[in-house]
């Protein structure tokens, strides 16, 4: 079949290449200080390394409801031990799919809790963990299904089950940053893909206040939450702006313009690493929790809602766990991230680990890295194993962790044969399960808080 546009493209083509190609963002003078280029020696094999990573699935039964199934492996090396292991199987009479990814990420962070006390007795004080994912996504997304169950008008089950195993999902963070302090073991948490622009809008909004100073005062303001505060009031000041700083602004208000695409603009492919920025919160985020009489009334009024569609255990767990939940989200550490990357013409992993401030610190600064920085990047150089093998622990992790179609088969099979020793009849839906390993979950890019 003949293309009935191919001359209408061609001639298009020809007037495009016509004319000088340039990039789609014109970011002419602006420093590239915040890149590292090269990449520290490989860290010496007495560096001890854990990574965790989990999977699970959902087995819709007849008239409504789930089984959900949780599970998280944890390996070691390269001092090779037996793997630290979880699994949680809870019976909902919901589907909901983020209901099953809050339950997976409680039960990494508790095998990761056990890991760590392992690695400090196999590495000592300084070894790594390494947690798959970001830990601000992982902590924003609680904190939102917590706030939106905490506003008194619970619309489905799904919510509120789902808001407490954020509240349990968080407790379990903040014990596993305890946990690691403790031991004196280093936290990071890797994404392969990501979709952040904290970085971009600080270099480039940055550079403008640098270069204008009365914009200063107003995108300092705005830099203060990610994502950006005022959008609106920061697209005003372009009008008066010179053209190369117009480009500069209007380039650091793009949503589609990421990271990675602005960090290849500016350094192209070579290996090496960004300077560590803390991220803030939202300020929606914020405002929320601050604005209803603080943290312990969010939680507390949270727990009211629950019990008035779920009066029983739900109910009295959640107010059980006020004090610690409570204690916990005030408690959560910052977010200090930068980008690594190992391999030239490579995307960049995003690294996250714990900052000095506390999670709900407004700003962002941009810290030189440190020793613990350079050691953690020398530590990931050492254990990259190319593009499909990006850190062959948190790789070893996730295959192991995976649950597979014909697991999930296996172990419903099981199921249904104890539950008839018992004298329970299971009815499980016709529809296929589902199971939800993480090299899905990774297709999907980790929201930037968009």
């Amino acid at each position: 079949m003949s293309d009935w546009f191919l001359d209408l493209f061609t001639a298009e083509a020809e007037k495009l290449i016509s004319k000088p190609l340039q990039a789609a963002h014109g970011l002419q003078g602006v420093d590239t200080s915040w890149w590292v280029g090269g990449l520290p020696e490989p860290a010496e094999e007495d560096v001890v390394v854990g990574a965790v990573d989990g999977g699970g699935g959902i087995q819709p039964l007849a008239g409504g409801g789930a089984l959900y199934i949780a599970r998280a492996f944890g390996v070691t090396g390269p001092v090779q031990e037996e793997p630290e292991r979880g699994l949680e199987l809870r019976l909902y009479p919901v589907r909901d799919s983020r209901i099953l990814d809050a339950l997976r990420s409680w039960v990494e962070h508790r095998v990761a809790s056990s890991l760590a006390m392992r690695l400090r007795r196999i590495g000592g004080s300084g070894s790594i963990l390494l947690m798959d994912g970001s830990y601000r996504a992982l902590v924003s997304a609680a904190l939102v299904s917590i706030a939106k169950a905490s506003r008194g008008r619970l619309e489905s089950l799904s919510h509120a089950y789902l808001a407490l195993l954020s509240l349990e999902l968080i407790v379990s963070v903040k014990e596993l940053f305890t946990q690691a302090s403790r031991a004196g073991i280093l936290l990071a948490y890797v994404s392969k893909d990501h979709s952040y622009s904290f970085l971009k809008e600080y270099v480039l909004l940055s550079h403008v206040a640098s270069k204008a100073p009365e914009t200063m005062k107003r995108i300092n303001d705005s830099l203060q939450w990610y994502p950006l505060k005022s959008r609106h009031e920061l697209l005003e000041l372009s009008r008066s702006l010179d053209e190369e700083l117009r480009q500069a602004l209007l380039a650091a208000l793009d949503q589609s313009y990421r990271d990675t695409a602005f960090i290849w603009d500016m350094v192209g492919g070579e290996p090496g690493y960004t300077h560590p920025l803390t991220i803030p919160p939202s300020h929606r985020l914020h405002s929320f929790y601050t604005s209803r009489g603080g943290v312990r009334r969010v939680v507390e009024t949270l727990c009211s809602s629950i019990e008035r569609i779920l009066p029983g255990e739900e109910a009295e767990a959640c107010w059980g766990d006020v004090d610690r939940a409570v204690e916990a989200i005030d408690s959560l550490p910052g977010v200090s991230a930068m980008y690594v990357r190992l391999q030239a013409m490579e995307q960049p992993l995003l690294v996250e680990t714990p900052a000095g401030h506390g999670f709900w610190a407004p700003g962002r600064r941009m810290l030189l890295p440190d020793v613990e920085a350079e050691k953690l990047i020398a530590v990931l150089y050492r254990d990259y194993g190319g593009e499909d093998y990006y850190n062959i622990y948190l790789v070893a992790a996730h295959v192991n962790a995976t649950l597979t179609g014909r697991q999930m088969e296996a172990y419903m099979r099981l199921l249904d044969v104890l539950a008839s020793a018992h004298g329970v009849r299971l009815m499980l839906a016709r529809r296929s399960t589902m199971h939800r390993g993480l090299r899905g979950r990774r297709r999907r890019r980790i929201p930037g808080a968009r």
